[in-house]
């Protein structure tokens, strides 16, 4: 009986600690590529949101009761996930690509020259302010650059 209560509650703290590292996933992912626009208070988000979700899993062990080797495991578990997910972003990058470049080109062939001109223009600061931030992360500073943006 305690060994089956003890494996609901490591199966409980492994869901709850998959949706935080979906959450800090999508939260990411958003921050890189949909956020656009200077936001000055974004260089502690990354920093807080850490903060919080080591926070909240401490609160979540200490529900369970888990002892300092279980946490020690659960730690390892939580690091193997976010292992995994780094894996498939890697994996699925060129896929993203190849679909974000396909559309490109079909955008492409709907313009005239002029429009082209215009549309090469834009893609290319954005693609110049996405690297930058791109940079800025790798680098521990979470900021948007604020450079203008094309109207």
């Amino acid at each position: 009986m305690i060994a089956r209560s003890l494996q609901a509650k490591i199966l409980v703290f492994a869901v709850f600690f998959v949706g935080i590292a979906a959450g800090v996933l999508i939260a990411n992912f958003y921050d890189a590529r949909l956020a656009d626009g200077p936001r000055p208070e974004a260089a502690n988000d990354r920093a807080q949101r850490q903060q919080r979700a080591q926070r909240d899993i401490t609160k979540f062990w200490d529900y369970l009761g888990l002892d300092e080797p279980q946490r020690e495991q659960a730690r390892k578990v939580g690091e193997e996930t976010q292992e995994a997910f780094r894996n498939l972003r890697q994996e699925t990058q060129p896929r993203f690509q190849a679909i974000e470049d396909g559309s490109r080109s079909k955008i492409r062939a709907l313009l005239n020259d002029e429009q082209r001109a215009k549309y090469d223009e834009f893609r290319r600061q954005r693609d110049e302010r996405m690297r930058n931030r791109n940079r800025d992360r790798k680098n521990g500073d979470a900021g948007r650059d604020s450079s203008p943006k094309p109207n």
